[in-house]
């Protein structure tokens, strides 16, 4: 690059630009301003329109498009970034479930929920530990299911772990009719009742 700056000029003016193709022998592989935040706004379309974009994709994207070569664990943390963007944080969701719950059973009649939370140690907001919901149309239509009920729990596997509990129908036609929902801390007496 060649720039000037005139006799009577407050700025630079550039008169030859060349691109730039090779690279410095003595530069490192590593650069501090790639941060993980960095490299989800980068990335931010590629990972939302394949959501199992793996890390290993991501650090090659980045060495052939930056020419650095990020660590795994700083391409997962942007993985995991883009999704906060896109997604809001578990803190978020678990903080919204309440009005979520409130809005299902207001707009579907015969619909119930129930939560509980226990206050925080810190003072701060109190912890959601269970929620249970069922919804109406789901418990009349048991009604006409066999006399048979199954019960179920799986585990959650994100950030905050615990289990989903299901109870589920089943109809004349051998289709299953989900009936009640509760997420708990883990399966156990108290949690199923």
């Amino acid at each position: 690059m060649h720039a000037y700056k005139g006799k009577f000029k407050t700025h630079w003016e550039c008169s030859i630009v060349t691109p730039h193709t090779c690279r410095l022998t003595g530069v490192l592989g590593h650069h501090r301003n790639i941060t993980s935040t960095f490299v989800a706004k980068k990335m931010y379309g590629v990972i939302l329109d394949k959501m199992d974009y793996e890390p290993a994709l991501i650090i090659r994207d980045i060495e052939q498009n930056f020419q650095y070569v990020i660590s795994y664990a700083k391409s997962w943390r942007a993985k995991q970034k883009v999704f906060e963007m896109r997604f809001g944080t578990y803190e978020a969701s678990y903080d919204n479930l309440p009005r979520m719950l409130e809005a299902i059973v207001q707009r579907n009649p015969g619909s119930a929920f129930d939560t509980y939370s226990v206050p925080s140690l810190s003072g701060g907001p109190s912890i959601l530990l269970r929620a249970f919901f069922c919804i109406g149309a789901c418990v009349r239509a048991f009604i006409y299911c066999l006399p048979v009920l199954c019960i179920d729990g799986t585990f959650l596997t994100g950030k905050y772990k615990g289990t989903i509990l299901t109870a589920i129908g089943i109809d004349c036609n051998k289709q299953i009719v989900p009936i009640a929902f509760a997420f708990v801390e883990n399966e156990n007496t108290k949690s199923w009742y």
